[in-house]
């Protein structure tokens, strides 16, 4: 019976206790919002240097490209839009080119690794700066452009 009644007793001690939340918000704080509030189109022409793509990687028998995107915006990016401009390695000469429009999460301040289909459907090519492959291959070299980027704004956690 004293096992019981003790149980009890923490039970109601457990369920009594004020609740501590762990979570961290995912709410966007009220100072980024207020500089939301402030920013003109001049600011955001700005801050495109500060969103920087890196580590571009493909080898012959990939089916996805993937890269890179550093944050160095304050504002949490949700969508970027980003122009590739592909070129033959040996002569320069345009290739292809493909605008990507990327689906993203990426907080301030933060680096994450991005994917998009490549441009090369029959596995032919390679990206010169790459792994060399075994087999046959033509090199390319490729160039980016951030054209847009949209940021997320949370508003309940």
């Amino acid at each position: 019976m004293k096992p019981l009644l003790t149980m009890a007793a923490l039970l109601c001690a457990f369920l009594l206790s004020a609740r501590t939340n762990t979570l961290r918000s995912t709410a966007t704080p009220p100072e980024q919002l207020a500089l939301l509030e402030r920013i003109t189109a001049a600011d955001t022409l700005r801050m495109e240097h500060q969103i920087v793509i890196s580590g571009y990687r493909k080898t012959v028998s990939d089916a996805k490209e993937s890269f890179f995107v550093t944050n160095g915006t304050p504002f949490h990016l949700s969508r970027l839009q980003i122009r590739f401009t592909y070129f033959y390695g040996d002569t320069s000469e345009m290739l292809h080119e493909e605008t990507y429009d990327i689906e993203c999460d990426i907080p301030a301040g933060e680096t994450r690794q991005l994917l998009v289909s490549t441009f090369d459907r029959q596995h032919k090519m390679y990206y010169l700066h790459g792994k060399q492959p075994k087999n046959p291959a033509t090199p390319y070299t490729v160039k980016y452009r951030l054209l847009s980027f949209d940021t997320r704004i949370n508003i309940a956690q």
